[in-house]
């Protein structure tokens, strides 16, 4: 056989590998040409069908049939001469083909890749905004009425994601250069996918995140993704969302921010509220019975009343989890409680006088978190040697069963070097809330930090 019929074979069996990168299709199969080789040959010479992989018995070993009307259309497809032969120019425009498909190929994989995570986008935005908008018919009437109550100006954490989002990036925060660190509770009801702080990771972990893999695609991932630290956020808060972190911890947060970038915090202790409007207890998923939610601001508030130094409280929601009057904690064993009884302690004058008492605690842990915070950030020397602005966003997060998870935002403010803090709040969220009638007095509001 000569060399040119073996070239023609080869070509058939690389055209047979290519097929799917130009999406030929039987249907627009041509006529079959003339066949490669002769059928009446006697030729003592492998055939071949014997040199593309056929055994000589004619059982077949899995090699390309070149009697096959399919491989006979792609020859045709390529034969553009009609001579039966596949020559070296005929041969340049099947590697051309190949080339171009497989570079076709790549790029409407990458275009699968970033519609479908826009699908996933906006599924997740579908999802939001039913929330927002079809809530009425399933929320719980007593527990959408406490929450409005006592958490006047409560918002769904959607819309505070977008509004904290729509304000800093006028500032020049992106996700490019801004680190998210939280401190919250780390109880699970607040990792939810609607809560607030998962909502805001998604949000500053990656700009654009739809066109990530068009991105990584053209510049062929030479880029380095960041680190998991920075998509994840940095956590500094423990139980009550108290910031156990500590002034080291923030240090570490604050040496991981990118160059010359800037540092976004948000904080909050967190309360639920059950179907029956009580305040400070939640039907958590998978239980029956409702838990305390904060467990932790619940807890300290029981230890205080059990060792006296805290009035009486007859309500209901200290013994929805059955612990009662016989609530006590081990010193020894819980620092974080232990830590949250002590300063919580101070705190509860004119607890009597407010519209509910676990919403008093509440705002009082809002306020010794404000403190927590503002004293890390002031006694940071070297902060703004790392960051040019720090913003920060404080509030109540509010469980919810049903209806959705929500925020009452109660201050947002930014600082840089040199500068006075720059209140942002009204900028974001509107009016603040009168909470006088809610907390009591302007004393019992003045130590939650509020305004």
């Amino acid at each position: 056989m000569t060399r040119r019929r073996i070239s023609a074979v080869v070509a058939v069996a690389l055209i047979e590998i290519g097929a799917s990168c130009y999406g030929f299709s039987p249907s627009s199969r041509p006529p079959p040409p003339p066949r490669l080789l002769p059928s009446s040959s006697s030729s003592s010479s492998p055939t071949a069908r014997t040199m593309i992989g056929e055994s000589d018995d004619g059982k077949g070993g899995g090699g390309i049939n070149v009697d096959d009307p399919y491989a006979d259309g792609m020859f045709a497809r390529f034969d553009s001469d009609g001579n039966g032969y596949i020559d070296r120019e005929e041969f340049r425009a099947v590697a051309r083909k190949m080339r171009s498909s497989s570079r076709r190929r790549e790029v409407l994989s990458v275009a699968t890749a970033s519609f479908g995570s826009i699908f996933v986008a906006s599924g997740s935005n579908t999802f939001q905004l039913a929330q927002k908008n079809l809530r009425g018919r399933y929320l719980e009437e007593y527990a959408e009425s406490s929450m409005n109550e006592l958490f006047p100006t409560a918002m769904l954490s959607r819309d505070v994601d977008e509004d904290v989002w729509r304000v800093l990036r006028g500032r020049g925060f992106t996700p490019e250069n801004t680190l998210l660190g939280h401190s919250v509770c780390p109880d699970e009801v607040n990792n939810r996918k609607e809560q607030l702080i998962p909502l805001m990771v998604d949000r500053w972990q990656e700009e654009n995140a739809i066109l990530l893999p068009l991105a990584h695609f053209l510049t062929k991932r030479n880029e380095t993704k960041r680190n998991e630290t920075k998509r994840a956020g940095f956590a500094l808060g423990g139980l009550g969302g108290l910031p156990f972190a500590g002034k080291s911890g923030f240090g570490a947060y604050l040496h991981h921010v990118p160059d010359g970038g800037r540092l976004l915090v948000i904080f909050a202790p967190h309360v639920g509220i059950d179907e029956i409007g009580r305040v400070g207890s939640l039907q958590r998923d998978g239980q029956a019975k409702v838990s305390s939610a904060c467990g932790a601001a619940v807890g300290a508030y029981k230890e205080l009343q059990r060792s006296k130094r805290a009035r009486p409280d007859p309500l209901l929601v200290m013994d929805v989890d059955g612990t009662g009057d016989d609530y006590h904690y081990h010193a020894e064993f819980d620092p974080q409680l232990r830590g949250i009884v002590s300063l919580l302690a101070p705190r509860l004058g004119g607890v009597e006088e407010s519209a509910d008492s676990i919403a008093f605690v509440t705002y009082q842990m809002y306020g010794i978190i404000r403190e927590l915070i503002a004293a890390c950030i002031v006694e940071t020397a070297d902060l703004f040697d790392y960051a040019t602005e720090v913003a920060v966003v404080g509030g109540i997060m509010i469980n919810r069963r049903k209806g959705g998870d929500f925020f009452q935002p109660l201050s947002f403010e930014t600082r840089r070097k040199g500068g006075a803090p720059v209140d942002l709040f009204e900028e974001a969220f509107g009016d603040r809330p009168n909470l006088l009638p809610i907390i009591g007095s302007k004393a019992a509001m003045a130590r939650a930090s509020l305004y």
